[in-house]
């Protein structure tokens, strides 16, 4: 996650891009399976974890990093959609984060939270880390 952070800030996000990650790590494996397995559990511990305010909210899951980074990707340009930063850029970006793993057992999750979240009003996207046993919600503002 901070690789992926440090990368984004440093060659493809403009100074004018916030952008942040509020993380969870369990420390029992058990208690992440129970946590991140049930859709209404996983959408609950959100809400609560970091007081996420949505009403009859969904996730869509992508358990493939090659799908997922391509969602994740189109969840940055959702910004602006104009020339702050390129599609190709984030892209390598979000490939590199989401398939940096050995074993599918050991994958990162990407879940775009369907509903509409200040400052942006756009989906939430989570990532789900099966490796390290943690919980991500990614939050970003564009100040143009």
């Amino acid at each position: 996650m901070e690789n992926f952070m440090e990368s984004m800030r440093g060659t493809v996000l403009p100074n004018c891009f916030d952008l942040k990650a509020f993380s969870f790590d369990f420390g029992d494996k058990n208690d992440f399976l129970a946590t991140v397995d049930d859709p209404f559990t996983f959408l609950s511990f959100v809400q609560r974890k970091w007081d996420f305010l949505c009403r009859g909210c969904y996730s869509d899951a992508y358990s493939s990093g090659f799908l997922g980074s391509y969602a994740f990707a189109l969840w940055f340009m959702e910004f602006d959609q104009d020339n702050w930063f390129s599609f190709d850029d984030v892209l390598k970006e979000t490939k590199r984060y989401l398939n940096s793993y050995s074993s599918i057992s050991d994958r990162k999750e990407l879940r775009l939270i369907k509903g509409s979240f200040p400052p942006m009003k756009l989906d939430l996207p989570v990532v789900v880390d099966y490796e390290n046993l943690s919980v991500t919600a990614w939050t970003g503002e564009l100040r143009d």
